[in-house]
């Protein structure tokens, strides 16, 4: 019975919704719902700057905004698999990709969108990870395996780069055409100086119970990765003592420094606009906020309590946040 009573909880963690917790009134701007005129998951997004945007999700959903997010509008993926990362590198080129090995490209904001590479290429593998650097370079991960996607001319033409590493991976961050990151899902980094010809597993994110999800990178030195951490030994009930985490490296990823949230919840993305001010989304729609570089956090008001996937800023006023149920947030401030 005891079994039974913890299982639920730990299925109510992941799918369910809570009361909403006391928050601070003393952290800057508000998040604001936005209409994003689907009930479809989405699970990334993606500004290039404070007007344009896309948003992806299951059943290949992809939505455009040109307004900052006062209309939404669905775009054609031509696909109904699911799309579970976007990104733009400016207003008009961008790749999203998802289930079953699919490259989706865009050279005109989306107005049409096209695939790229076949499954010879993509081994129909699901992917959960994309990251460019500018229109002509970047790469794409799958969750295991031992290869990663690489591209030098859009998209045009894939190829097969093979990871020693295989174990199992949560994100991919590229700053440049040479220097990345990838986090592993049990907390290891691997770090490549040379656009990823060869990678070096660093030590990552040490703890128990540790689980990652996204990361992101400010400069060379300073990035950050979120996720968990288990407060308990028994296996069993490990995600019903478990606490938001998000991790700090300052030496470009040879070591991390964790720091838990103290929310309880699950974190899903972070990321900074600033060395000292960042934001991190995650369950039951937390919103937390650092000022401090990733130290210390405060819960902002959401007004949600879906899971929350995805947060983006454009600038130091302007930030969106999406997750389960259509969900679409907008952050402002004066």
């Amino acid at each position: 019975m005891i079994f039974v009573v913890g299982l639920g909880l730990v299925t109510l963690f992941f799918t369910g919704r809570s009361d909403s917790e006391p928050v601070s009134s003393n952290t800057p701007g508000a998040w604001i719902i936005q209409d994003s005129g689907t009930a479809n998951d989405i699970l990334d997004v993606s500004f290039p700057d404070a007007k344009r945007g896309w948003a992806v999700g299951e059943a290949g959903t992809i939505l455009h905004t040109s307004d900052g997010g006062a209309t939404w509008t669905l775009q054609d993926s031509g696909t109904e698999f699911e799309l579970a990362e976007v990104v733009f590198v400016d207003a008009n080129s961008g790749w999203a990709v998802g289930k079953f090995g699919t490259i989706l490209h865009t050279s005109d904001g989306g107005q049409t969108w096209e695939h790229q590479a076949d499954s010879s290429i993509t081994l129909d593998r699901s992917l959960v990870a994309v990251s460019f650097v500018d229109e002509l370079t970047g790469w794409a991960f799958t969750q295991r395996g031992s290869f990663l996607l690489a591209t030098r001319d859009g998209g045009k033409t894939w190829s097969r780069e093979f990871l020693s590493n295989t174990s199992s991976r949560s994100d991919v961050y590229f700053l440049d055409s040479n220097r990345g990151w990838v986090s592993q899902s049990q907390g290891g980094v691997l770090r490549t100086t040379d656009g990823g010809g060869n990678w070096t597993l660093e030590r990552g994110v040490t703890g128990p119970s540790i689980g990652t999800t996204q990361l992101f990178f400010l400069n060379e030195e300073l990035g950050w990765i979120s996720g968990w951490r288990s407060k308990g030994q028994d296996f069993e009930f490990a995600l019903l003592l478990s606490d938001g985490m998000i991790a700090r490296t300052t030496d470009g990823g040879r070591s991390w420094e964790r720091h838990d949230t103290g929310t309880g919840r699950f974190v899903w993305d972070v990321e900074f606009v600033s060395e000292f001010e960042g934001w991190a989304v995650g369950s039951f729609g937390t919103v937390i906020y650092s000022d401090d570089g990733g130290i210390s956090w405060t819960r902002q008001s959401s007004s949600v309590d879906t899971l929350l996937r995805a947060v983006t800023f454009a600038d130091k006023k302007n930030g969106w946040a999406v997750g389960n149920d259509g969900t679409i947030l907008k952050f402002t401030r004066p």
